[in-house]
C-alpha cells in the first residue's frame, strides 16, 4: 500500500461568469481554479482510482489510493461549483470557513453549510476574521478560534471540530490553544520547519497549475524551482513578523502584476 496521502488546499472554483467576492487578501487570485480546471482534476483522481476521505478513515480503510480535499474560506463558489462535481464522484470534502463572513456576499451561509453538511462534506473553522494569528496575544488568538467554533457547533452541531491555519503562520503556541480550544485535527498551508504539535500540512494548489503540475502533487513531487522558492520564502518568514512577510508579499505581488 502507498502510504503517502496527499492533502490538497483548494480556494476559489471559478468560471468566467462567477464573480469572486470583494474584499479578499491580496494574492487570492493565485488560488483561483477554474472549474474546467477542477473538474479535469477531479476526474483524473476519479479514474486513477483514489478515494476522498476524511481523516478519521486513513487506518480504517483499505483503499490503495487515497486523498483528502480541503477547501478554504468558504466562498460561494465553493457550494455552486464544488460541490456538484464532489457529489456526483462520491468524494468527501473538507469546508474551512471564516465565521465573519458567513452569509455575506460572495460567502456560503448557514443554508448552504447546512446543506454542505447534508451532503456529507465537513465544515471545518478558518477562524473568526482571517487574521495573522502569531502576531495576536493569546487572549486574542483564543478570541478567534474559541468563539468560531462555539459559533459553528451552535448552528451546525458537535461534528464541527477541525481548524484550518488562517494565512499559513502558525507555532506551538497557537497549536495549543487550538486543541484546548475544542480542535481535534488542524490544518495548514506548510508546516514550518521548528513546529512540534501533530498537524496536517497541505498542498496548495495553484491557478497557474497545469495537470503535469497536478500529477506530480498526487505523488508528492515538487519540481526543483519551487524547492528553492519555498526555502527563500522560509527563510524570509523566519526574519520578519507575519504583518511584516505580509506587507512584503503584498507589494511584490502588486509589482508583478502591473
Amino acid at each position: 500500500m502507498n502510504n503517502y496521502i496527499p492533502i490538497l488546499m483548494y480556494h476559489g472554483i471559478k468560471t468566467d461568469l462567477q464573480s469572486v467576492p470583494q474584499g479578499r487578501e491580496i494574492g487570492a487570485d493565485i488560488y483561483d481554479v477554474t472549474l474546467n480546471n477542477f473538474v479535469s482534476q477531479m476526474n483524473w483522481l476519479a479514474q486513477h482510482q483514489y478515494h476522498a476521505i476524511a481523516i478519521e478513515e486513513i487506518d480504517k480503510l483499505s483503499y490503495q489510493k487515497q486523498v483528502i480535499l480541503t477547501f478554504d474560506d468558504g466562498e460561494m463558489n465553493n457550494f455552486i461549483h464544488a460541490l456538484p462535481v464532489l457529489q456526483q464522484l462520491k468524494f468527501q470534502a473538507y469546508f474551512f470557513v471564516i465565521v465573519d463572513r458567513i452569509g455575506k456576499p460572495g460567502y456560503m451561509g448557514w443554508d448552504e453549510l447546512n446543506q454542505m453538511q447534508e451532503a456529507s462534506m465537513i465544515i471545518g473553522s478558518h477562524s473568526m476574521t482571517h487574521p495573522i494569528l502569531t502576531d495576536l496575544t493569546d487572549v486574542q488568538v483564543e478570541d478567534e478560534l474559541y468563539n468560531s467554533l462555539k459559533i459553528l457547533v451552535n448552528h451546525l452541531g458537535d461534528g464541527v471540530n477541525t481548524l484550518s491555519i488562517p494565512r499559513g503562520f502558525c507555532n506551538d503556541k497557537v497549536m495549543q490553544i487550538a486543541y484546548a480550544s475544542g480542535y481535534r485535527h488542524v490544518f495548514i498551508s506548510e508546516r514550518p520547519e521548528n513546529l512540534e504539535s501533530d498537524c496536517w500540512d497541505r498542498i496548495a494548489v495553484k491557478a497557474s497549475w497545469n495537470h503535469q503540475r497536478f500529477e506530480k502533487a498526487i505523488y508528492g513531487i515538487k519540481p526543483i524551482n519551487e524547492q528553492i522558492s519555498d526555502r527563500v520564502k522560509k527563510t524570509i518568514k523566519k526574519s520578519l513578523n507575519g504583518e511584516t512577510y505580509n506587507r512584503l508579499r503584498n507589494t511584490l505581488i502588486s509589482i508583478s502584476s502591473k
